[in-house]
């Protein structure tokens, strides 16, 4: 899961939820707070939270922690 990139915002209950999520899991993922780093992607980022692979969107909003219980398993 090292390339997957978690995108949060200062102001998402919802990002605090998964980063939760990722670290009681012990998932190693990087995280970009959008308000306060510089970012690149391919695509504008619509809805926060949003998880990514590279170029490609994985899941976002409320479907991220079901996303990456799927892969932990």
């Amino acid at each position: 899961m090292n390339n997957f990139t978690f995108y949060v915002d200062n102001n998402c209950s919802r990002c605090k939820k998964v980063q939760q999520f990722i670290t009681e899991n012990n998932l190693s993922i990087n995280t970009i707070n959008i308000d306060e780093e510089d970012y690149d992607l391919p695509f504008p980022i619509m809805i926060i939270p949003a998880l990514v692979d590279g170029e490609k969107l994985l899941a976002y909003g409320p479907d991220i922690t079901p996303y990456l219980s799927k892969l932990i398993r």
